[in-house]
C-alpha cells in the first residue's frame, strides 16, 4: 500500500509538469517503429515510441514528437502494436507461482483474486513475497469475501468466509482486513435463487458501511451479484463494481440506474459458458444493453472459481464473446486495461501508457483493432519497465 501511495503521489508530480524527466543513474529503454494503443480508447498512433526509465513511462507518442534520451537501449517493434499490460480483474487460484508466471508471459501483468478462505495471512504473505519480481503479473488480493452466517459463499460452496450480524461488526472487519492488507474488499450480495433456495444476506446498513470504510481507506468494493433481483442491493451499497453478469434480464430501469451511478460490471461471461446448464442464454444480450446505455465494463472472467477449464493467460474467449455482445475492439481493450485497472484501485498508476505511470506493456504481432486474436501473438512483455518475454510472436 505504501508503494502504491508513494506510486501515486509521482503520478500527480508528473501530471504538473507536463511530462515526466529523465534521471541519469536509471536505464532507459525505448520501443521504437510500432503502432501505439495507449489504453484510453484514443485513435492509434502509427510510428509511436514509448520511453521507459527504471519502472516508468517517460513519454508516449508519435516519433516526431518523442526525443529519445542518449544512451538508450532501443527495441524496434517491427510493426507491433504496443499496449498496456492487459489485466483479468476477477480471478481465483492467483495464489500460485506458475498461474502468474502464465499470466505475466502472455501479457496479463496484472490480476485481481476476488476470494479465498478466511485464513488469508500466508496468502498476503504470498503476493507480498512476490510482489517485487516481475516474471510474475501483480497480484491484487481481496482476500476473503465479508458475509454472514449461512450466507454465500459458505452455503452452498462451504467456503469459509468472515461473517458479520451487525453494522458495527461490518465496519470493524472490513477495517481489519483492510489493515492486514487487503487491497480491495469484496460482498457477496446473493440472495440465492440462482441456487434454488434462499440465503441470508448483508443487510443494506451492514453493506453499505463496508463499502464506506473502504471508501475512507481510499479503495473499493466489489459486490458479487448473479441475479437481477440482487442488483437492487449492489445499488444501496453503493459497490464499485458488480462480479458477474447477471443470468436473468435486467430492468432498464436498474440498467440506468447502474450506468449514472458509475458502477463498472464485469461479466465474467467465460465463467457462464463454462459451466452451461442453460445460465449463459441472457448475459451477451444483458451486456450489450449495458454498453449500450453506456455502462462501464472491465475484463474478468472468474478464472478457477468453479470446476471447469478456464483460459490461463490472455483471456481470449471472454474477449471474443465481449466482442459477440457488441463491443468494439478498442471497447475490448480498454476494458482489459483502464477500466480493469480502475476496479484494481490502481488507475493512477496502471492501464494506461501515459508519462509517470509504471511500464506495464505489452507488444503483439499484428492489429487487435483489425483482429482481437493478434492480443494473443506476443513479441514482448514489459512488466515494471524490465522485459520478462523478448520473442517474434509468431
Amino acid at each position: 500500500m505504501r508503494a502504491l501511495v508513494i506510486a501515486s503521489i509521482v503520478v500527480v508530480i508528473f501530471s504538473l509538469v507536463g511530462c515526466a524527466k529523465p534521471t541519469a543513474s536509471l536505464p532507459t529503454l525505448a520501443l521504437v517503429n510500432g503502432t501505439l494503443i495507449d489504453g484510453r480508447g484514443a485513435d492509434p498512433v502509427k510510428d509511436a515510441v514509448v520511453v521507459i526509465q527504471g519502472k516508468t513511462i517517460l513519454a508516449a507518442g508519435p516519433r516526431a514528437s518523442v526525443k529519445i534520451p542518449p544512451g538508450a537501449q532501443v527495441i524496434d517493434v517491427k510493426g507491433g502494436t504496443i499496449l498496456p499490460g492487459f489485466f483479468n480483474a476477477h480471478v481465483h487460484g492467483a495464489y500460485n507461482e506458475q498461474n502468474l508466471k502464465t499470466w505475466a508471459s502472455q501479457g496479463v501483468t496484472t490480476v485481481r483474486d476476488l476470494g479465498t478462505s478466511k485464513d488469508y495471512a500466508p496468502r498476503f504473505a504470498f503476493r507480498n513475497a512476490h510482489r517485487d519480481q516481475p516474471e510474475y503479473a501483480r497480484l491484487v488480493a481481496a482476500g476473503p469475501m465479508i458475509t454472514v452466517p449461512d450466507g454465500y459463499p459458505i452455503v452452498p460452496w462451504g467456503v469459509s468466509s468472515l461473517t458479520v450480524t451487525t453494522v458495527d461488526e461490518a465496519r470493524h472487519t472490513a477495517s481489519q482486513l483492510l489493515a492486514d492488507g487487503a487491497d480491495v474488499i469484496k460482498i457477496p450480495l446473493e440472495s440465492g435463487p440462482d441456487f434454488g433456495r434462499r440465503l441470508p444476506v448483508l443487510t443494506p446498513e451492514e453493506a453499505a458501511a463496508i463499502v464506506e470504510v473502504a471508501h475512507q481507506r481510499g479503495t473499493r468494493v466489489s459486490a458479487h451479484v448473479t441475479v437481477a433481483v440482487d442488483l437492487e442491493r449492489a445499488l444501496q451499497a453503493g459497490v464499485d463494481d458488480i462480479a458477474h453478469m447477471v443470468v436473468d434480464p435486467p430492468s432498464a430501469q436498474v440498467i440506468q440506474r447502474i450506468v449514472k451511478a458509475g458502477i463498472y460490471w464485469v461479466p465474467t461471461i467465460e465463467l457462464w459458458k463454462r459451466v452451461g446448464q442453460g445460465q449463459d442464454a441472457h448475459i451477451l444480450e444483458n451486456l450489450r444493453l449495458f454498453v449500450e446505455a453506456g455502462g462501464k465494463v472491465a475484463l474478468g472472467t472468474d478464472y478457477d472459481g468453479y470446476d471447469a477449464v478456464f483460459d490461463l493467460g490472455m483471456p481470449i474467449h471472454e474477449i471474443l464473446w465481449m466482442q459477440e455482445a457488441g463491443l468494439t475492439p478498442m471497447e475490448i481493450i480498454v476494458a482489459g486495461t483502464r477500466s480493469a485497472a480502475y476496479v484494481c484501485n490502481l488507475e493512477k498508476v496502471l492501464g494506461t501508457l501515459e508519462p509517470g505511470k509504471i511500464a506495464d506493456i505489452l507488444v503483439v504481432n499484428g492489429d487487435p483493432l483489425a483482429d482481437l486474436n493478434a492480443l494473443t501473438k506476443v513479441q514482448l512483455v514489459i512488466h515494471s519497465g524490465e522485459v520478462i518475454v523478448n520473442g517474434s510472436g509468431e
